[in-house]
Parts: structure tokens; sequence; C-alpha cells
């Protein structure tokens, strides 16, 4: 497992009310190498946010396991895991969750100070990641003074600054324009990719794809497909609707 930074296996999610069980996710096994980004597709209800949840530990399994840099999630208590999570994974969730009387590069360098790394190095690389991102007009805004996504995008530097392993993003062009959406997926990728992370994004946005190695199509819960050659995936970015999966170049 130590060539994975991320692993699971049969890893399931199961709601149960009076007689009505779902199947929210059912023994999904994937694997994420350093330096891999995935896109998780599906129509809604597939299990891709579910999934994405569980892969976050804020979820709890109904069976199955993860581990992350062969460390099994699994074995650890709530304060382990607490500590895990903070040190080991960054996410970003369609609501950014930004504190509101905090700045732009101060919500950044929360992160930092909640892992005790803070230092005027490590702030420096806080703004310079901002920057990156093309927020060097907000620096200093509070988030009621930022767009939706400007917004997201100082959710996204919160959630690479701290160096984490596995990076999860759902649905984080959301708010984006087309060029803006393109331009912070591309920058997500080279962080992902130079940094030597495990990234998992869910999106709706196809031509997101573009810029991850793997596509995994979720349908009712399971994974249904796996695309991994380039050409397959440049044809599936360059469709707009969902079911275009099904086209003969993807089959």
């Amino acid at each position: 497992m130590d060539r994975y930074i991320l692993n699971t296996n049969d890893l399931s999610k199961t709601y149960r009310s009076n007689e009505l069980v779902v199947h929210a996710v059912s023994k999904v096994s994937l694997q994420v190498k350093p330096g891999e980004f995935i896109a998780l597709v599906g129509p809604s209800g597939s299990g891709k946010t579910t999934m994405l949840a569980m892969l976050a530990t804020l979820l709890e399994s109904t069976s199955g396991h993860i581990y992350i840099d062969g460390e099994p999630f699994d074995d650890m208590n709530q304060k382990q895991r607490a500590k895990f999570r903070r040190e080991k994974i960054g996410f970003t969730f369609q609501d950014n969750n930004l504190v509101p009387y905090l700045t732009a590069i101060e919500n950044v360098e929360l992160m930092l100070r909640l892992n005790k790394i803070y230092s005027t190095s490590e702030a420096k690389r806080a703004k310079d990641l901002l920057l990156r991102l093309g927020l060097d007009e907000q620096i200093n805004s509070l988030p009621s003074q930022m767009s939706k996504g400007q917004q997201q995008r100082v959710a996204i530097a919160r959630s690479l600054i701290h160096d984490p392993r596995v990076v999860l993003a759902d649905e984080p062009t959301a708010s984006l324009d087309t060029q803006r959406a393109k331009q912070v997926v591309q920058i997500f990728s080279d962080l992902i990719h130079e940094e030597k992370r495990a990234g998992i994004m869910v999106t709706h946005d196809l031509r997101m794809c573009k810029y991850v190695d793997k596509v995994i199509q979720m349908v009712d819960g399971s994974i249904n497909r796996i695309i991994d050659e380039p050409a397959d995936i440049d044809v599936l970015a360059g469709t707009s609707e969902f079911d275009k999966l099904n086209t003969p170049a993807l089959l």
C-alpha cells in the first residue's frame, strides 16, 4: 500500500430508515498515487459527494477501509482522527466556510496556526499562493468584500497551505466563470503534480477533466468506469453533458 497515498478497500455507506435501505456508496476500492489528480464524475445521487466526505473522514463508512500513507484510519479514536484530518487532509467544498471576520490571508494562515507550523516563511508562502490564484488585490479583504469566486479561491489556498498529503475538492469551480474556473483547476492540478499530493475533485463540469490524470465515473454508488487514457479524457473534456459519457469513444 505504500506506493499509494490514498487507498480504499470495499468502502461502503448505507443509510437505513425503517424498512428503507439506501446504498449511497457500495464497495468502492480506489488507489491514488503521489502526484495523481483524479476527477469523480456522475449524475446527481451517484455517491460522489458521499464518497468524498468519507475520504475527508467527515463521514463514517458503514464498512470497508481507508488508508492514507499506509495508516488505517479505521483504527484511530476520535482525537487521533481529528489530528490526522487536520494535518494530512486538505479539502474545499461548495460552501467555502471562510471565517467571516478574518481577511483572505488570515483565513489561509489559520491552517498554519491550527497545525502549529506558522512562521514568517510560511506566512510568505501563504501570500504567494494567494497571488498565484490571482488574489493580489483581495489579500486583506474580508469574505464579505469578495465575490463568491474569490472566496472559493481563498478556500482552495487554505486547503493547500499546510502541505496535506490528500487534497479533496467538491465542485471547486461552482462559483466561477469559465475562464477563472479553468485557471483555478489548472493551478490546482499543477500544485498536486509538483508537490506529489493525492488529489480528488468532484465535478459536474466535464471540461475540468482536461486537467486530471484519471476520471472515475460513479453510478448508483459504484464505480462504473475508469477513464485513464489521455485521448479519452480529452474527448470527455470536450463534452458539456454527462450523458455524452456513453459516446463510443469512451466505451
